[in-house]
């Protein structure tokens, strides 16, 4: 059977099946635009935490900036004695190499 022969043969179902196609294609289409509704909140989810985690916010600057990846525990700690001793937290990133 022929791409041709089988879509004809499926308008001619549709054409016979409207009471089912009434039921079915409402229902379909709920359950795909659940699905991509899902798939959305997850990725909006995804974005905020990655921003949450990947970005460092310097007072003295007034400037957020970017890293590469979240930054550890060991390296928070790091960067908090390293101030405390009047380093500029730019260089510091800097040298820990985790800016974008």
């Amino acid at each position: 059977m022929s791409l041709k022969e089988k879509a004809l043969a499926a308008v001619d179902w549709c054409k016979e099946n409207k009471d089912i196609l009434v039921v079915i294609v409402p229902a379909a289409a709920a359950i795909i635009g659940g699905g991509v509704k899902l798939g959305s909140r997850a990725l909006n989810t995804y974005k905020v935490k990655h921003l949450q985690e990947c970005t460092c916010y310097d007072r003295s600057l007034g400037h957020y900036w970017q890293l590469k990846r979240p930054l550890s525990n060991a390296e928070w700690v790091s960067i908090e004695q390293r101030r405390k001793n009047g380093e500029r937290l730019a260089d510091i990133l800097t040298e820990l190499r985790v800016l974008k």
